[in-house]
């Protein structure tokens, strides 16, 4: 599977006076949308999230992986993807782990005392630390993109369906699943796919596992430490049909992800985009 060098856009979000009704909010929002329908994904410079948070973070992602495959099942839900996901016979390095509606602190607690039956105060605070920033960058973009669209309206409609799901995705063995069949380069991790939510924010534990596909070429995403792959996913090209490039992307061997997800669908039936 060959890939290219291209770089996806960088979209920085750090600056304090970036607020709406300003030039700097204006020049961002453009940004974002033309971004999305260029590649359907870009990268969030955004430093609200302190390293030793994030470090803490990817350090606990990783004791919670070592526990017996007896314990990490117990993450158990009906729902698709909103639980435990392993020993799947095609991909069998990959295992995710879900904390649902992660708007709801008790389920933090929940998903705490499954592995820790006394509880974990300082897991729930860096998850608690962790997150409540990128809900605040969630909360930016879908604005930015509903005024794009000239949905300035429906965002509080938006705003008061959210849905939030917090995933931690390890990788690990060496088994062929994708490949770089030019130059012989093998690789673990989930093939081609699109996600079905709104946005997805990825972050990557010191490894580069990501790539996109677009107009058939898979592109690299390498991003810095501190930043964000921001994706847009089925829920959002069905509320904006052909404006936005669904990002379809693989992750590769060794990627630790954090994943941010989104579930919400907002498609007003007598709106006129205006671009």
């Amino acid at each position: 599977m060959a890939s290219t060098k291209v770089k996806i856009p960088t979209i920085d979000f750090s600056n304090l006076e970036l607020k709406p009704n300003t030039p700097l909010w204006e020049s961002t929002k453009f940004q974002v949308f033309e971004a999305l329908k260029e590649y359907g994904c870009f990268e969030a410079i955004y430093d609200k999230i302190p390293n030793e948070i994030r470090e803490g973070i990817f350090g606990i992602s990783k004791e919670i992986f070592e526990f017996p495959l007896e314990t990490k099942v117990k993450n158990y839900s009906d729902i698709t993807l909103h639980g435990y996901v392993g020993m799947i016979p095609h991909l069998p390095f990959y295992e995710s782990l879900c904390i649902p509606d992660l708007l709801n602190p008790q389920n933090v607690e929940t998903f705490a005392n499954i592995f820790w039956p006394h509880g974990n105060p300082d897991f729930c605070n860096l998850v608690k630390a962790y997150s409540n920033p990128l809900m605040e960058l969630d909360e930016m973009l879908k604005k930015m993109i509903l005024e794009n669209l000239g949905l300035e309206n429906h965002i509080d409609e938006l705003l008061d369906i959210n849905y939030m799901r917090f995933r931690f995705t390890h990788y690990k063995g060496s088994s062929i699943i994708s490949g770089d069949h030019e130059n012989n380069i093998k690789h673990d991790g989930l093939n081609g796919h699109t996600d079905g939510n709104f946005l997805t924010f990825i972050s990557q534990n010191q490894v580069n596992g990501l790539q996109i596909n677009k107009n058939g070429e898979w592109i690299d995403v390498n991003i810095s430490p501190n930043s964000y792959v921001v994706l847009s996913g089925d829920s959002f090209k069905v509320s904006v049909t052909h404006f936005i490039f669904l990002a379809s992307h693989i992750t590769l061997l060794k990627s630790m992800l954090l994943e941010l997800f989104k579930n919400i669908i907002i498609a007003p039936s007598k709106t006129k985009y205006r671009f």
